[in-house]
């Protein structure tokens, strides 16, 4: 099995994957959730996991609301979904039909997850449909960071530095400008499994 990184060739066309085949279901998932448009931008695609762009842009004390998933099957990819506090609150807010939340509890955050469960759950059918790889999908972790950590607790372990990169993406509503950060994260050898699918060769 290859460990060398994905070249540029390589990351581009897995830019092209993503965006064209399988991000775009987990955003029409949020929009139709949220009753609202988004619109999605991969930001970029890291082979350092120091290089992804909320970590470097956010202050350290930024509070964040993350959800976490883990896809096991005939690749391995995890999804770490991650809102600022305030967008979080206005999202469960929605979800629960209140006007307002002042602060998450157990049934804010709840849903919070299920909306991280059900976008993952677009992603990978859009994965299986456009690849024919499966994927069984984790229950969602939740947890409230620092923007300065915000790979853990539940990422970290999923993790398997130095041969782990992540894709950054970014959601944002068109009419309230809610931001969600997501983060697809896989070593080089589960994204060279994708590439292969999809007929792409080093």
């Amino acid at each position: 099995m290859s460990s060398k990184i994905l070249n540029q060739y390589e990351l581009d066309s897995l830019y092209y994957i993503l965006n064209a085949h399988i991000v775009d279901r987990a955003r029409f998932s949020l929009s139709s959730l949220l009753d609202e448009q988004f619109k999605h931008e991969i930001k970029s695609t890291h082979k350092q996991i120091s290089e992804i762009g909320i970590v470097k842009r956010l202050s350290n004390d930024l509070i964040l609301c993350s959800v976490f998933l883990r896809g096991e099957g005939d690749i391995r990819i995890g999804i770490l979904y991650t809102i600022p506090d305030l967008d979080a609150r206005r999202i469960a807010a929605k979800l629960l039909c209140v006007d307002k939340i002042d602060s998450l509890d157990e049934l804010g955050r709840s849903a919070l997850s299920e909306v991280g469960n059900i976008m993952s759950g677009s992603f990978f059918n859009a994965l299986s449909d456009h690849t024919g790889l499966k994927v069984e999908l984790s229950t969602p972790d939740f947890a409230i960071t620092s923007s300065g950590s915000i790979l853990e607790p539940h990422a970290s372990e999923f993790l398997n530095t130095p041969n782990d990169m992540i894709t950054q993406v970014e959601l944002e509503g068109k009419e309230s400008g809610i931001v969600v950060h997501m983060l697809i994260i896989q070593d080089h050898d589960n994204a060279r499994k994708l590439l292969n699918k999809k007929g792409v060769s080093r």
